[in-house]
């Protein structure tokens, strides 16, 4: 993968090709996203044929980004890669029975669409856009993008601090970052362990924490928990005194008052707040001044309700004594 040649050095020919290959992908990807919007039965056809492997829609995608005269086009590198995760997001949902509990799910739509020779060509080049320093910042983040569609054998670990940094070279996609980063935690083991090494030691960690907590304030209820446990794992490991901006950690404060309650009779949920409250009281002196007196009534109200399971009850006896003995 050698370095992309100067402007100068393009022949005009390919470079008007490409132009145009560019402005027909852009326009693919408008007509996916009207479809995915709109869910009439037509769209739902159209998205269904471009997701057959006897359509080349894909495998032409695939031979685009593979093709080394188009590397150095890095406008037509992005709109190929955000397509080709469009397709597979589509491919992955319409997928039924066995493979789709696979969490690898993803690839094997690749390897069914396009075939075993291609997958392996551009499953490299797409590692090393995404992992390269000298890569545009917006073709890493659409490759990282690609990778998490396709599952953890795709989404290496060690993409982790390459995903971290891109919250501050992109800030304006971080919406669309933190999705990868919620994939990175949900596949546990290394990718998780990595994720959480990078946002402790990388500046864009609290970037990154300021988002979460955002999923965690607005989002659905899966990924909320989902982001909670990042948050969490984030604020129980060392070093994490100083990630979360002080008026960040005043709002998770207030999330958490919030949402203890509501959680009372879900039990799975409210272990996932209670040890977010726990981790971040433990590192942060605010979290435990703002609001204390409401947050220990709470508490004291969960512990004391005869409705309560004993797990809750037990939670909040212990998260009462940690807030009550804490200075």
């Amino acid at each position: 993968f050698g370095g992309t040649p100067p402007p100068s050095a393009m022949d005009p020919q390919l470079e008007a090709k490409a132009g145009q290959k560019c402005e027909a992908v852009q326009q693919m990807i408008r007509r996916i996203e009207r479809a995915l919007s709109n869910n009439a039965e037509e769209d739902k056809q159209w998205l269904r044929n471009i997701i057959n492997p006897n359509d080349a829609c894909l495998s032409t995608l695939v031979k685009i980004l593979i093709e080394p005269k188009y590397k150095g086009f890095v406008g037509l590198r992005c709109v190929v890669l955000r397509a080709i995760q469009l397709i597979l997001r589509i491919a992955v949902l319409m997928v039924n029975g066995p493979h789709a509990l696979d969490n690898n799910v993803g690839l094997w739509c690749l390897v069914h669409l396009v075939g075993d020779e291609l997958t392996c060509k551009v499953l490299p080049v797409v590692a090393h856009v995404a992992e390269c320093d000298q890569c545009e910042p917006l073709a890493a983040c659409n490759a990282l993008m690609m990778l998490a569609e396709l599952g953890p054998e795709a989404l290496a670990a060690n993409l982790a601090p390459r995903l971290v940094d891109l919250f501050v070279r992109l800030p304006d996609r971080a919406d669309e970052l933190v999705e990868v980063a919620l994939r990175f935690h949900a596949h546990g083991g290394d990718q998780r362990l990595e994720l959480l090494d990078a946002a402790i030691s990388r500046p864009g960690g609290s970037l990154l924490c300021e988002v979460l907590l955002q999923v965690v304030n607005r989002a659905d209820v899966k990924r909320r928990l989902r982001a909670l446990k990042v948050l969490t794992g984030c604020l129980s490991r060392p070093g994490s005194e100083r990630l979360l901006y002080t008026n960040d950690v005043r709002v998770l404060v207030e999330i958490l008052l919030r949402e203890l309650p509501n959680h009372a009779d879900k039990e799975q949920a409210f272990i996932c707040y209670a040890d977010c409250l726990k981790a971040l009281a433990s590192r942060c002196e605010e979290a435990r001044k703002h609001r204390r007196s409401d947050v220990l009534q709470v508490l004291h109200d969960l512990q004391e309700d005869e409705h309560g399971t004993p797990i809750i009850q037990d939670q909040c006896a212990a998260l009462y004594a940690a807030m009550t003995a804490a200075k």
